[in-house]
């Protein structure tokens, strides 16, 4: 995606020599292995990358199965999940968010509590119209709600981080991920707790990054991955993050 190749109508082939790629060379880490990380045709070297990208893939794919309590919501979360792998992993070395990774889920989430609203019968929030002195009550999906909220944050950190520092301090890529996460989480304390798993694991990296000497405090660091590693605590633990958190802070 950073370089403009589609996705769909151009099968997997070698980098270095453009060689179409065959069924015994994109069995997920075997073939790898098995060709001893060279590409079976031109023989240059292939980064190990490849077999972390597909390890990690499959054991959060397990995961995730694991913590779906329903088919439709395991498709979602699968969809998320695949397009937070390669949120990472381009936001690290591109430093862009592709709309096509963050826009597609949140499509989904958006369609998925859609669905459930309209043919599961479940309950959308109520939120109090302040103009009516809250006594009237209007039903907004919570992802929808989750996507105000979760953009709206990030784009309030920015506008803030530019007047102090006077310069651009996060990402658009990263305003709409946050959004694209809250609607799958909605206005609820699972939001929260991405967002503090996030700042924290941010704070933490930056520190030791700065006491390593690889950056500077005026350098620019993603934060994109800050992102998806608290999207997918939350996803697949949050049931026992979240309340630690909400304990933490004595939210009741």
């Amino acid at each position: 995606m950073p370089f403009g190749e589609s996705v769909v109508s151009t099968p997997s082939h070698c980098p270095f020599c453009n060689t179409r790629l065959r069924v015994p060379d994109l069995f997920p880490l075997f073939s790898l292995i098995w060709l001893r990380a060279r590409c079976r045709y031109c023989k240059q070297p292939v980064s190990w990358r490849y077999f972390v990208v597909e390890l990690i893939t499959g054991i959060l794919f397990v995961l995730t199965g694991l913590n779906a309590d329903s088919l439709l919501q395991l498709g979602a979360n699968v969809v998320l999940v695949s397009s937070l792998i390669a949120i990472l992993y381009i936001d690290l070395d591109h430093y862009i968010i592709p709309d096509e990774l963050s826009l597609t889920p949140a499509a989904v989430g958006l369609g998925v509590d859609l669905y459930r609203l309209t043919f599961l019968h479940t309950l959308p929030p109520q939120i109090p119209v302040p103009w009516f002195g809250g006594g009237i009550q209007v039903p907004v999906p919570g992802s929808v709600l989750g996507l105000v909220v979760g953009s709206g944050v990030l784009l309030f950190v920015g506008w803030v981080g530019a007047k102090m520092f006077h310069k651009e301090s996060m990402g658009g890529g990263d305003v709409k991920l946050a959004g694209t996460v809250g609607t799958y989480f909605g206005l609820s304390w699972h939001l929260l707790t991405f967002f503090l798993v996030s700042i924290i694991l941010g704070a933490a990296v930056g520190i030791t990054l700065i006491a390593l000497k690889r950056k500077s405090g005026r350098d620019y660091m993603p934060f994109g991955p800050m992102l998806v590693v608290g999207a997918i605590v939350v996803l697949l633990w949050g049931d026992v993050v979240t309340p630690m958190v909400v304990n933490m802070y004595s939210i009741n």
